[in-house]
């Protein structure tokens, strides 16, 4: 049995849906101002120096990455959803330990427990792809 109660599943569900929504809202008016123009600017001007082009390159290079983690951010929160209303949800994926509920309505998509996202932070830092 799940230590979540229905009235802290429709918390974090509300949790969920705000920070889905806000995130869309985020990442629509973020497309619509850059438009990725910027960077066709800078490498289509035939003055333009190596400087130019490494710069251009290194911003392209930016709003990839950039685009890479909204999309996992966005992945997170659409798998956070289908896992909600699951008995496994809210129970830490490393130690099995339950995710208190206050953390979850604050980060709905994680999926260790405090301890254990500290350790996992501790031993992968640098890398990619944590459980945010």
């Amino acid at each position: 049995m799940s230590h979540l109660t229905k009235k802290d599943r429709l918390a974090i569900r509300a949790s969920l849906e705000a920070q889905r929504a806000n995130f869309l809202h985020g990442l629509k008016t973020a497309l619509e101002e850059s438009g990725q123009t910027q960077f066709a600017e800078v490498l289509g001007r035939s003055s333009g120096d190596s400087a130019d082009e490494a710069l251009a390159v290194t911003l392209g290079n930016l709003a990839a990455a950039r685009m890479d983690h909204e999309v996992r951010t966005l992945q997170a929160l659409e798998d956070a959803f289908k896992r909600v209303d699951s008995p496994e949800y809210g129970l830490c994926e490393d130690c099995g330990a339950h995710i208190p509920a206050a953390r979850l309505v604050a980060n709905p998509v994680a999926t260790r427990c405090i301890a254990c996202q500290e350790r996992f932070e501790h031993t992968h830092a640098g890398q990619t792809h944590g459980s945010m």
